[in-house]
């Protein structure tokens, strides 16, 4: 299984809530840090057309989303049994 990949900055609560569920559910995966004035938030405004954080890619499935309590309810879906 390949890592997800999340978006986002220290300090925004929603991040944090979905950190939180990757860590508890045991899931690898990437974080993208997009503070203020990184070059990153520029690559996910290009990505996705607008900046907003939380946001999840998983390659295992080939879901992309926003919106941190879609993004729990997602991982709870996809990776409990």
């Amino acid at each position: 299984m390949k890592p997800v990949t999340l978006w986002g900055f220290e300090g925004c609560p929603f991040v944090r809530t979905v950190r939180e569920m990757l860590s508890s559910l045991g899931l690898q995966h990437v974080m993208i840090h997009c503070a203020r004035g990184s070059a990153n938030r520029d690559k996910l405004y290009e990505k996705t057309g607008r900046f907003q954080v939380p946001y999840l890619e998983d390659p295992n499935t080939g879901v992309e989303m926003f919106e941190s309590a879609e993004i729990v309810r997602y991982l709870l879906t996809t990776y409990t049994q």
